[in-house]
């Protein structure tokens, strides 16, 4: 499996946005990794129904994901799609190697402080993000491919 895009984006697949990035990578299976909606049938159902043309939808967990992306041999151009920093963090943990986490769109929160007009983070995230810096996976904001990538370790 040739993964081309790791993604935080707590809207999950959506629209234009999503599209965009199918287009741009030539994406042709997304991961979701969620350990909360790989439990959930109607969800998975849902976010099946909702990708793109042509690209095939798996709702996993962390360990279901790192055991399948350890597993797979294929050519398949690959997003793994995250709704929580935490699940990005824990693939790495297992030995995973990312280089580049994508943030789209984490929503504002009480507990959360604007780095960016799209992206709010608590504290808890921020210490996340800082452990994923330490195992040398770049952060970075970006909405759609045609925007700019600002680093996060900047914005933190």
């Amino acid at each position: 499996m040739n993964v081309v895009l790791s993604r935080v984006d707590e809207r999950l697949i959506h629209g234009q946005v999503m599209t965009s990035w199918v287009k741009k990578f030539n994406i042709n299976k997304i991961i979701l990794v969620d350990d909360i909606i790989a439990k959930d049938d109607f969800m998975r159902e849902v976010l099946t129904l909702a990708a793109p043309n042509g690209v095939t939808v798996m709702v996993l967990s962390t360990d279901s994901t790192y055991h399948l992306l350890q597993a797979d041999s294929s050519s398949d151009r690959t997003m793994l799609l995250f709704k929580e920093l935490k699940y990005a963090l824990e693939l790495t943990r297992q030995g995973f190697s990312m280089q580049r986490l994508n943030i789209g769109n984490i929503g504002s929160a009480p507990n959360r402080k604007s780095i960016t007009n799209q992206v709010y983070i608590s504290q808890d995230e921020k210490e996340i993000i800082k452990q994923l810096i330490a195992h040398n996976v770049f952060v970075f904001i970006q909405k759609m491919p045609t925007d700019t990538e600002i680093d996060v370790a900047k914005k933190i």
